[in-house]
C-alpha cells in the first residue's frame, strides 16, 4: 500500500473513532498509527487536527431577522393609523415574532407579516425580536423609525 491509501485509512479509522471523544483513545490511536506506518508524529497530529475538522458538524449560522416594510424613515399616510410590516428571517422553525413600537410590545405573531393598527400620528420607532420555544431572544431586528401623518383628529 501507498502512504496514500495509509493515510486515507487513517483518517478513515480517526473519523470512526470520534463519534466517543475519547481523547486517550485518540491519543494512543496516533501513537499507533506512528509506530505502524513509520509516519512522522506531526505530520499525524495534522491529519488528525484535519479528521477532527471534518467530522464535526457543520456550524449553523445564527438567526437573524430583517424588516421588509416600511423601510427606515419612511413616511405613512394613513387616516385609520394602519401600519403594514412584514420581514424575513432566516431562524429555527419554533420561533415567535415580537413587534415592538416606540419600544412597547403590540403583538406576537408566528407569521412574517402583520399590521398594525391605531398608530398615532408622529415619529415612531419598530422593531422585532425573535424568541425560540423557550422564550429566549435569539435574534433581533435593526430599528426602523416611520413616520405616520394623519389628518387632524377634528377632519376625521
Amino acid at each position: 500500500m501507498t502512504k496514500i491509501s495509509y493515510t486515507l485509512k487513517m483518517l478513515t479509522y480517526i473519523r470512526s473513532s470520534m463519534s466517543n471523544q475519547n481523547a486517550t483513545s485518540l491519543e494512543s490511536t496516533t501513537v499507533s498509527f506512528a509506530a505502524i506506518f513509520n509516519f512522522h508524529k506531526l505530520a499525524l497530529c495534522v491529519l488528525l487536527f484535519v479528521g477532527i475538522l471534518f467530522s464535526q458538524p457543520a456550524l449553523s449560522a445564527p438567526p437573524t431577522i430583517q424588516l421588509l416594510t416600511p423601510a427606515d424613515e419612511s413616511t405613512i399616510r394613513n387616516t385609520q393609523g394602519q401600519v403594514h410590516i412584514s420581514w424575513v428571517t432566516h431562524s429555527a422553525l419554533n420561533v415567535v415574532y415580537e413587534i415592538y413600537l416606540d419600544d412597547v410590545l403590540k403583538k406576537t405573531t408566528t407569521h412574517t407579516a402583520m399590521a398594525l393598527t391605531g398608530v398615532e400620528r408622529g415619529a415612531h420607532s419598530i422593531y422585532l425580536l425573535v424568541k425560540d420555544e423557550n422564550g429566549k431572544v435569539i435574534a433581533s431586528s435593526p430599528t426602523h423609525t416611520i413616520f405616520v401623518h394623519q389628518n387632524s383628529k377634528l377632519f376625521r
